[in-house]
């Protein structure tokens, strides 16, 4: 599945997806690109890696983000997303096991979709893509599942877990409808949403 497909797919959040040429001369794969990532990141070990997409939405925070671009790098103590700045990888943020209480991945692990990790502070939008294609790389995302749920963490898997909920306040909100050569001006107030953990949500 296409990146901005599955980032459609989810209903739950209204993804700005942004262009992905950007990254598609992002190498991660090749043997002196694995030797550079532990020069630049000063890892000793690297149990794989994979070009990637993520957001990181504090909660109380409004839905919607333009995905970060860059490398995700598995390690025995984290997953290390990284930036390509001027022919170097450069650290962005690490999620570690330890700091994951739950997750929403729809059809598991190794489904061909983004998924959400919640912290106690954030959640994370995780897109890993294949090398030439702007696709889901499904086999780094269920490795990367195994570890980040390696304490027994729950995931929900299927679509009807929701992380948004009403803040309270209302905006107005006008659409504009055209039907042949009539037009229509239809204002309404909805609801402002904000992100937060569903990690409390009984079984």
């Amino acid at each position: 599945m296409r990146w901005d497909q599955a980032v459609m797919r989810m209903p739950i959040l209204a993804v700005t997806v942004a262009l992905l040429s950007a990254c598609a001369s992002v190498r991660y794969d090749t043997p002196e690109a694995q030797q550079q990532i532990r020069q630049d990141l000063k890892l000793t070990e690297i149990l794989d890696s994979s070009r990637m997409n993520w957001c990181v939405h504090p909660y109380g925070s409004a839905p919607g983000c333009k995905p970060e671009k860059g490398v995700g790098i598995l390690t025995p103590d984290g997953l290390v997303m990284a930036y390509v700045v001027d022919d170097h990888y450069v650290a962005a943020r690490t999620l570690k096991s330890g700091d994951v209480l739950c997750s929403t991945v729809p059809g598991g692990g190794a489904a061909d979709g983004i998924f959400f990790t919640f912290t106690h502070d954030e959640a994370y939008m995780l897109g890993p893509l294949e090398a030439d294609r702007d696709e889901i790389n499904t086999r780094f995302k269920a490795r990367l599942f195994n570890y980040l749920h390696s304490n027994g963490q729950r995931s929900f898997t299927g679509q009807d877990i929701n992380f948004q909920r009403p803040t309270g306040e209302k905006v107005k909100q006008t659409t504009v409808l055209r039907t042949g050569l009539a037009t229509s001006v239809i204002t309404e107030e909805v609801d402002v949403l904000e992100i937060h953990s569903p990690c409390s949500i009984s079984n």
